[in-house]
């Protein structure tokens, strides 16, 4: 498995090109999210909703509040084959830049967007997924997920997404992915190293236990703010 130091120098160098979202920029990705200038099938509201609930019946994950360059890097991924999807290959390589930057500024923006009731799962299946999740697991080299996506998998900005809230059959669906190596795109391998060791059953338990969490707004990866926040103005001394 590669380092921990090298997925902390490749956070570190993203977080560095980070620049702040201006607010036509997140209109403008509302727009493209219900179609506007595009195709009537190439809306993202389609698949994923109109605020990026998702929907699980489409297959389509939750991508509200989301850090917005990972969501950049996957349409990027998408239209350049790294990612392979019958739906969203073509729609990513019908946006231009402008717009895909765009639609993915105003998904990461959509930080209060409710979560539906989680489905019942077996108490002991998500417990197991809360300890592979929390430990994971030394003697077979499996990595603790929060070690890339944080405590309970809230995710950390700006490459590693929350897990935490996705539908179970969205990450289940994933991680076998990695596994079967039909997904690629991690610029590390992490995730194809530690799928790989995964039993079928610890991939079920783990997307069971992540579709229960339910994160508060603030513990997700907060937006990029668009200026500087100034500093408070100095309280005067009181003299004695």
């Amino acid at each position: 498995m590669r380092s921990i130091g090298l997925i902390a120098i490749l956070l570190c160098l993203l977080a560095s090109t980070a620049q702040g979202t201006d607010p036509r920029v997140v209109e403008m990705g509302r727009q493209i999210a219900e179609g506007a200038g595009l195709e009537p099938d190439h809306a993202c509201e389609r698949c994923h909703g109109a605020q990026g609930q998702g929907k699980p019946e489409e297959g389509a994950p939750r991508l509200a509040g989301q850090p917005r360059l990972y969501l950049e890097k996957q349409l990027l991924d998408f239209a350049l084959g790294m990612r392979e999807s019958e739906k969203m290959t073509p729609v990513a390589r019908a946006l231009s830049k402008d717009q895909g930057e765009a639609a993915a500024a105003y998904f990461a923006s959509l930080h209060t967007v409710p979560y539906p009731d989680p489905l019942y799962a077996d108490p002991g299946l998500v417990q197991r997924g809360g300890i592979l999740s929390a430990i994971g697991d030394a003697d077979r080299e499996i990595g603790a997920c929060e070690i890339c996506h944080a405590d309970a998998g809230v995710g950390i900005a700006p490459s590693f997404p929350y897990i935490a809230g996705q539908y179970a059959d969205y990450t289940e669906r994933q991680l076998r992915a990695w596994k079967q190596g039909s997904r690629r795109n991690d610029p590390l391998d992490v995730m194809a190293e530690i799928a790989e060791r995964l039993s079928d059953e610890e991939i079920r338990a783990l997307a069971l236990y992540f579709a229960r969490v339910r994160p508060s707004p603030e513990s997700l990866s907060s937006p990029i703010p668009a200026e500087p926040i100034p500093p408070p103005p100095e309280t005067p001394s009181v003299s004695d």
